[in-house]
C-alpha cells in the first residue's frame, strides 16, 4: 500500500416522473469529492442528476440542467446554502413522494405480456 485517500461520496435520490414508456419511478444522482467534503459531493450528486436530464427523455426547462449555467454558478455561498438546508430530515418528503410513485405506478396502464 502506497497511502490513503479519504473522500466522500453520496447518491441523491430524485424523482422522475416518467414519460409515454417508463413508469414513474426515482433516479439517482452520484457525487464524489476529496476530503471530508459533505456538501460539495451533495451539490455534486444534484448536478450530475440534474445534467443527465437527457439519459430520461426530458425536457430541459431549468438553467440547473444547463452545463453552462452550472458551471458558473456551481461554487459561490448560495450553493452551500442550498445544499445545506437538504442535510435537515426530509424523510416526510421522502414518504409522500414515495406514495407518489406508488399511485402513478399503480394508474399506468400495464404493458401486455406475451403469452
Amino acid at each position: 500500500m502506497i497511502g490513503d485517500i479519504e473522500v466522500t461520496e453520496c447518491e441523491m435520490v430524485n424523482q422522475f416522473v416518467g414519460s409515454a414508456s417508463e413508469p414513474a419511478q426515482f433516479t439517482r444522482g452520484y457525487g464524489l469529492a476529496f476530503g471530508n467534503a459533505e456538501r460539495k459531493a451533495m451539490g455534486m450528486a444534484l448536478v450530475d442528476r440534474s445534467l443527465r436530464a437527457g439519459e430520461f427523455n426530458e425536457e430541459v426547462l431549468s438553467p440547473a440542467q444547463q452545463e453552462e449555467f452550472v458551471l458558473a454558478h456551481c461554487d459561490n455561498v448560495e450553493a452551500a446554502g442550498f445544499v445545506s438546508h437538504l442535510k435537515l430530515p426530509h424523510y416526510v418528503d421522502f414518504q409522500s413522494e414515495l406514495e407518489l410513485i406508488r399511485k402513478l405506478r399503480k394508474s399506468a396502464p400495464q404493458p401486455e405480456s406475451d403469452q
